[in-house]
């Protein structure tokens, strides 16, 4: 894999060394494969040589022909055998040789066949009709021993077999171009009517159909095994989950031993200029933080078939969603720590210049870090911006809109002016409305109908949703929900120093937390040093960076009928006014 002239990934460090290794591994499974086939496939052709000898009424090709291309199996046969080993493109070279020529010969020894059978009058049509009826299995038999033996991928399997699958076909059909008598029989003798022969042509196009899909099957389980086994210098363990933007799986880094969760990116997502820029936009804005409350990334680059990762901080928890859908709202002592936390990674992104755009309570962690629970990671700044940056927006903006609607600040919405520190006090405002009730601030039948009740609604009180909300914390939160920035909070910091004045700011502590943790969702401290072996209650950074207009948000929008959007556990009381 090369390095992309317009990505900074650090492709030789990471992928050349591998991608040498993944090819003389190919090289190794194919060479032995191949070896195999042709031992098959020469027993067989010397199998039916044997028995074509002793089939009087089947003129076939000449004994010379036959004998040349037993000959040539067993030449490729001993040349894969030798000490050395050829390279991978030498070996396919042998594999079209081995398969398209024997799928040659066979479609002559059909034509060859079928004509003198058609002339000699001993013959009759019952038997030339078998000729065609062999042909096709002795074709299928070729193209279950390629899709079985030969590693490769679909579409080049589909090529290779529909060549093989079309071999007999071609005789027919030029046999019916130049032989007059041949086209005579066809629709009119009963062993050659069109409806005798579309069966076998229908059991012929579900082998090629079923051996692809079968090429397809193995070729995704190596790569499985493969990745399962090693990803450069990161061993591999079970896959975490799997989201729009591709795959998390936890890892380890083999010489370190240190656990992590390596995120896969889909190529899909990276095979533009723009969506490539936006996975790097992402990678760097988290790199250069190294607040103790922002996912760590440890490293990044590309694997030999082209897919773009990142390396993060493994982390035991649970995200700010499931802890509500878990187990209903947080008391307001609880908020106010976690919320905190999250203000103090968001003024040092602030202060570089830095906006995440996309606070929502799956992107903030609840995680088991150095011993203590309740540590809040803030995750994935995929459309983090900078502020002033009049280009970033572009490597972000794929729709018309960008960010979560339930928790998008009204600007962000809007358009209506330049974005800064105060769209994240915005949104972080309605994680806090969430996690103290238990529902967005704004609910609605669809999308728009949330984002437009965020630019020009009022938002209901909290205490009609619960009672147990004080006062003050919920006047701080209403004010940073404010639809024009310059009545918010000016920043994170002040947002800190006023969630700090509230009367529940010290009704949570480490201890509480430890105790809440060890009865709720018990994770012994040392998780984070034995992930493979440690418990399955481990949690993951969010794996979707969402665009709107988009279906991937994974909090709900609206009341009533499930929405693929909504996944909160219990379906929240519609609003009762405007606002």
């Amino acid at each position: 894999m090369h390095d992309a002239p317009d990505s900074f990934a650090p492709g030789n460090r990471v992928v050349a060394a591998d991608a040498a290794t993944a090819e003389a591994e190919l090289r190794d499974l194919l060479h032995d494969r191949l070896r195999s086939c042709l031992i098959v496939l020469t027993s067989a052709f010397l199998v039916f040589l044997i028995q074509g000898s002793l089939a009087p009424t089947r003129r076939t090709l000449t004994v010379g022909c036959q004998v040349l291309v037993g000959g040539l199996l067993m030449l490729m046969m001993g040349y894969l055998n030798a000490p050395v080993r050829p390279s991978v493109r030498r070996l396919r070279w042998m594999e079209i040789v081995v398969f398209g020529g024997i799928a040659a010969y066979t479609a002559c020894d059909l034509f060859t066949a079928m004509r003198l059978g058609v002339l000699d009058p001993d013959v009759d049509v019952w038997r030339v009709a078998s000729f065609f009826k062999s042909d096709l299995a002795y074709v299928t038999a070729l193209i279950f021993t390629y899709a079985i033996f030969i590693p490769n991928d679909w579409r080049r399997a589909l090529g290779m077999i529909a060549v093989m699958a079309l071999s007999p076909l071609a005789a027919t059909g030029l046999l019916l171009a130049v032989m007059p008598e041949f086209r005579s029989l066809v629709g009119a003798e009963p062993a050659m009517t069109f409806e005798n022969l579309g069966e076998h042509l229908v059991l012929l196009a579900t082998a090629v159909a079923t051996s692809v899909f079968g090429v397809s099957t193995i070729n995704g389980y190596r790569r499985e095994v493969v990745r399962q086994r090693e990803l450069n210098q990161y061993r591999l363990g079970r896959k975490l989950g799997a989201g729009g933007m591709g795959e998390v799986y936890l890892a380890e880094h083999r010489l370190l031993k240190r656990p992590c969760a390596m995120k896969l990116i889909a190529p899909k997502l990276t095979g533009s200029e723009t969506s490539r820029a936006r996975f790097e936009l992402e990678v760097r804005a988290t790199a250069r933080l190294s607040h103790w409350n922002t996912v760590e990334v440890y490293d990044y680059g590309r694997t030999e078939d082209g897919e773009f990762y990142y390396v993060m901080e493994y982390l035991p928890g649970l995200s700010l969603q499931e802890v509500v859908d878990r187990h209903g709202p947080m008391p307001a002592g609880r908020v106010i720590y976690l919320l905190r936390q999250v203000c103090e990674a968001l003024r040092e992104a602030h202060l570089a210049g830095l906006i995440h755009r996309d606070l929502k309570p799956p992107n903030v962690f609840a995680a088991l870090r150095g011993a203590r629970y309740d540590v809040a990671k803030v995750l994935d700044f995929g459309l983090v911006k900078s502020v002033g940056d009049e280009s970033s927006p572009h490597l972000t903006l794929e729709g018309i809109v960008t960010g979560s609607p339930l928790y998008m600040a009204p600007e962000m919405i809007l358009k209506n002016r330049v974005p800064d520190g105060r769209v994240d006090v915005y949104s972080l405002g309605a994680v806090a409305y969430f996690l103290l009730t238990g529902r967005p601030p704004f609910l609605g039948p669809d999308a728009i109908s949330v984002m437009m009740a965020h630019a020009n609604d009022l938002v209901e009180l909290m205490t009609e949703h619960n009672p147990d909300v004080p006062f003050d914390l919920e006047a701080v939160v209403l004010r940073c929900l404010e639809k024009d920035p310059g009545d918010r909070y000016a920043s994170a910091s002040d947002l800190s120093r006023a969630l700090g004045g509230c009367r529940d700011a010290d009704g949570w502590s480490a201890d509480r937390a430890e105790a809440w943790w060890m009865e709720h969702e018990p994770i012994a401290p040392g998780t984070e040093a034995a992930p493979v072996e440690g418990p399955r209650v481990d949690v993951l950074p969010s794996l979707d960076v969402l665009d709107f207009p988009g279906v991937d948000d994974p909090t709900a929008l609206s009341a009533g009928p499930p929405d693929p959007l909504n996944t909160i556990g219990e379906e929240p009381e519609p609003p009762s006014r405007a606002g």
